[in-house]
This record gives structure tokens, sequence and C-alpha cells, in this order.
């Protein structure tokens, strides 16, 4: 009985001490910072070459399209927040070049 108390004490610390050890993820940030700009910035492709001119600048945007809750809990740092029941409103607010690349999410 006293042997059966101690394997189950040492499965339970076995089990504390392998959930402490897994790799922690550090947290992603949802706000803006202040340095950030709200305004729409063009991504970087896969395809495009980064030489920093402007002819290499991939013509691609992100916009948000989920609620304002989902927005405010958290965007990527790019994104612009438009609702999905306004997006044929306001999509020339994001670019007005038709053969950009839109990334809706």
């Amino acid at each position: 009985m006293k042997m059966e108390k101690c394997k189950l004490l040492f499965l339970l610390l076995l089990g504390f001490a392998m959930y402490g050890c897994q790799r922690q993820v550090p947290p992603v940030a949802t706000t803006l910072d202040s340095t950030e700009s709200k305004e729409p910035q063009p991504i970087a492709g896969d395809d495009a070459v980064q030489s920093g001119t402007p002819e290499s600048t991939s013509n691609e945007f992100v916009i948000d399209v989920r609620s304002q809750e989902e927005w405010d809990a958290g965007h990527l740092r790019d994104a612009v927040w438009i609702p999905h029941t306004e997006i044929t409103e306001r999509i020339g607010e994001v670019t007005e070049d038709k053969s950009a690349k839109l990334v809706l999410y």
C-alpha cells in the first residue's frame, strides 16, 4: 500500500516536471505601438526582390474583415480593419490600384 502511494507521488511529480519544462511561446503584441502607422502598408511578397527601391516593393495589402471585438482582441501589425459588411464601399481607402493584391482575413 505504501509502495503504491510512493509510485503515485512519483508519477505526479514527474508529470508536473514535464509540464513545467514545456517550451514557452512568447506573447504576440495585439496593439499598435506609438511608432506604428495606422495607414495601410504594402507587405512584401515571397517573389518580391528586397532591394529597398520602390520598383521592388510588392503591392499587397492585408485587410481584416472581422468584427470590431475580434480586431480589438488582436490583429496583424500591417492590417487595415474594414468590416466585411463595408468592404465594397471602403476598399478605395486601402488602394486605388486595381492590380494590387488584397489579402482578406
